[in-house]
């Protein structure tokens, strides 16, 4: 019986088809759709693109998209894969072609660097061989760039051709603007949209030639009119690029399309070449993976399909990070749109089912009654002066770092409270693991610091028009060495961009709009950047940044965007306030404000739900495999991390006779014990006991000190306020 519940819901989240193609998951998307991996009846991987509701509806839009399909089909070259399905004429127009298992160039280069002399002439070469293909076809790409080439195992593939002219059409009608991306559109097309010849194709050859030789475009980024601007007015920058190859690059990058080459001169200049030369070690590996991906996606269970040939499909408009399209890098041209939500069936009526379990599944309540002990003397206690406002306690290593969002941070030795370096000349925004990120320089430059107050910095790529902006929406909610992840609320009623950017340089990889309301999502991850606490915007783990949008949670590849699975269904919270994401062990956990659920990383599965919390939950803190969630009223409860099973609760009203005016707020884990600040009236902390939940002591702030905030490391409790710092011996007095 189980056996079959389960079959039924793993073929109710796949259930999903566009015409007789049933859809496996989200490959990427940009501005004219989404394009998703699917499975043909006859069991072929494709390239499905299904094209974006608004342009669907435009009559002319059906109509070139219906002629562009059909000339598509007549492309036969190699390197183009070719066309094997469509409906054009559909509610959702689309369009499926060969599914190749393989990285884009913008990835390859940006992963593996540009290549060598021997690798672009075999990619020149396969382009042009591609491009005069689409041309004899009578197609004309209009959008070839890094994004739009596949570097696979036997040689490169062109993708989106015969797409592109009946956007331009219903996009020239919309906006009066040209289609395609900066940097790549021929100057006259950038003059004249409406103009279009297989040498604005040449054209785009050889921006994306310069750009696998030197990882840039020759005509720089920056904002899409700048750039255009020089497109047409300036002189490619060819620096980086050898000597011998300005030539050929420069008849390419004419001004004037009657002086460019034709695909076919170009391929006669560039052959003979050597594939192989493409394949370095590191790519090689990435196919590898990749293919062996596929073969276990051309082997998943079937569904049957559908009564109606395409089911609930949800997109986004595109805003940039900085504003439209601003920031964005040369390899990563098309930003990631919201992904299909697949709803899990079988997940929602198992965690509705947890969710109403009473109160007592959370175990005994913690041994303890009357007045609990008061703290022991403090180890060391040090005034602090200069960060009153939104003042924030994390720990580095094992150095406790006070720090404010706008007027900076101060380190301190962790076993004596001396202050071993202060930065006042960085604004900080946010903690992620062992690092402090924040800018500098009116926000032209990202810094992050280690524990020693030792700092890096790069650009960071806000105009400076925007800079004030940007001071009062930016936040960095997760990094690793090479990426960080950023988030801009857009809006003033809720809304924005989280994007994924290049840590050394500021270049954007990849963005996507949200809805989630990022103002309550900034303000509590305020309450807590105290690494393994979680944040309530989202995070960085395992090569992939997990986040939350009104209530969906997404997992993406940290490098490019791409969508690897999305969870719906599960419990939401009492007020619509942002759930905190936790890593742990071989989980990700899902706190809500009532509820907690642990998933899979890899794939979003549920793995367990845990009983509701009567209370609202305000914290959450992990520690020796147990997960401790803070609340209302001065309850805390706590479950085991690997079963999800409540071990105990408490209440610290109770016992130290202030009613039910105490709340917790964000705790710390220490070894065998959690830090907890309350707030009644003053403020203070108690640390309750790991095992079982006892209350070992709670101290009381002074009247003047306002609100604490605690961190934890080993058995020491350090807890902070405005005006000092303090570090107790959690074992009591």
């Amino acid at each position: 019986m189980a056996a079959g519940k389960n079959a039924e819901g793993m073929r109710a989240q796949r259930a999903v088809f566009v015409g007789p193609h049933q859809l496996l998951r989200l490959l990427g998307a940009g501005g004219m759709g989404e394009v998703y991996l699917a499975r043909s009846p006859g069991l072929r991987l494709l390239a499905v693109k299904v094209v974006r509701a608004e342009y669907a509806e435009d009559p002319q839009f059906q109509r070139r998209f219906q002629q562009e399909v059909e000339a598509a089909r007549r492309v036969t070259g190699f390197h183009t894969p070719p066309v094997v399905d469509a409906e054009p004429r559909g509610r959702r127009p689309w369009m499926a072609t060969s599914y190749v298992p393989a990285p884009t160039l913008g990835e390859v280069v940006l992963r593996f660097g540009p290549f060598g002399e021997a690798g672009v002439r075999a990619l020149g070469a396969a382009l042009a061989e591609a491009l005069a293909a689409i041309h004899a076809a009578g197609v004309v790409h209009r959008d070839l760039k890094p994004g739009n080439v596949l570097i696979a195992r036997d040689g490169p593939r062109v993708i989106d051709f015969g797409i592109s002219r009946a956007f331009d059409a219903v996009h020239l009608t919309r906006t009066g603007m040209v289609c395609g991306t900066p940097g790549y559109i021929a100057p006259e097309r950038v003059v004249s949209g409406s103009v279009t010849s297989g040498a604005a194709d040449v054209f785009s050859l050889g921006c994306v030639l310069v750009y696998a030789l030197t990882g840039r475009t020759p005509f720089g980024g920056g904002e899409p009119a700048q750039v255009n601007r020089r497109v047409v007015y300036e002189e490619p920058d060819l620096s980086g690029v050898p000597a011998g190859w300005h030539p050929f690059v420069g008849s390419c990058l004419a001004k004037d399309p009657a002086r460019r080459p034709t695909a076919a001169a170009v391929l006669g200049a560039l052959d003979p070449a050597d594939p192989a030369a493409l394949l370095g070690p590191g790519l090689l590996a990435d196919l590898d993976a990749r293919e062996r991906q596929a073969e276990a996606d051309l082997g998943a269970p079937q569904a049957d399909p559908p009564a109606l040939p395409v089911r609930t499909w949800q997109s986004l408009s595109r805003r940039g990070l900085f504003g439209l399209g601003a920031g964005l890098g040369a390899g990563a041209a098309a930003a990631v749109g919201v992904p299909l939500l697949l709803t899990r069936r079988a997940q929602l009526a198992r965690s509705a089912a947890a969710v109403g379990e009473a109160a007592d599944a959370w175990g005994a309540e913690a041994a303890g009654s009357g007045t609990p002990p008061a703290a022991p003397a403090p180890l060391w206690s040090t005034p602090i002066s200069g960060l009153t406002i939104g003042h924030q306690l994390s720990l580095l290593d094992a150095t406790p770092v006070w720090w404010s969002g706008g007027l900076g941070a101060v380190g301190f030795d962790g076993a004596t409270g001396r202050q071993v370096w202060s930065r006042q000349d960085v604004q900080f925004f946010q903690v992620q693991s062992d690092l402090i990120y924040g800018t500098s320089a009116g926000f032209a430059n990202l810094v992050w610091l280690n524990a020693g107050g030792e700092n890096h910095q790069g650009p960071l790529g806000v105009p400076a028009a925007q800079r004030d902006e940007a001071a009062m929406s930016l936040r960095v909610f997760g990094a690793d060495s090479r990426t960080v992840v950023l988030a801009r609320q857009t809006s003033f009623t809720g809304g924005g961009v989280v994007a994924g950017a290049e840590l050394s340089s500021g270049t954007v990889l990849w963005q996507q709009e949200i809805t989630q309301n990022m103002a309550v999502a900034s303000a509590r991850t305020g309450e807590n950047t105290l690494s393994g606490s979680g944040s309530a915007m989202g995070l960085v783990a395992d090569g992939r940044c997990y986040y939350e949008d009104s209530g969906v949670i997404h997992a993406v590849d940290l490098r490019t965007g791409a969508s690897q699975w999305q969870v719906t269904g599960l419990t939401p919270g009492k007020t619509g306030t942002p759930s905190r994401l936790l890593r742990t062990g071989e989980l990700l956990l899902v706190v809500r404000e009532a509820a907690v659920a642990a998933l899979d990383p890899a794939t979003g599965q549920q793995r367990w739900a845990a009983p509701a919390v009567p209370q609202a939950v305000f914290g959450c803190a992990l520690g020796a495999g147990r997960l401790l969630l803070s609340g209302a009223k001065g309850t805390a409860y706590c479950l085991d991390v690997a079963t999800g099973k409540g071990l105990w609760h408490t209440t610290v009203g109770a016992t130290t006779g202030t009613g039910t005016g105490v709340d917790f707020q964000t705790p710390s884990a220490g070894d065998g014990f959690f830090g907890v600040p309350l707030r009644d009236g003053s403020s203070g902390a108690a640390v309750l006991n790991a095992a079982d939940g006892a209350i070992r002591w709670v101290a009381k702030a002074p009247s003047d000190e306002g609100q604490w905030t605690t961190a934890a490391k080993g058995g020491t409790l350090f807890c902070g306020s405005a005006t000092t710092l303090r570090a107790f011996g959690a074992g009591g007095a």
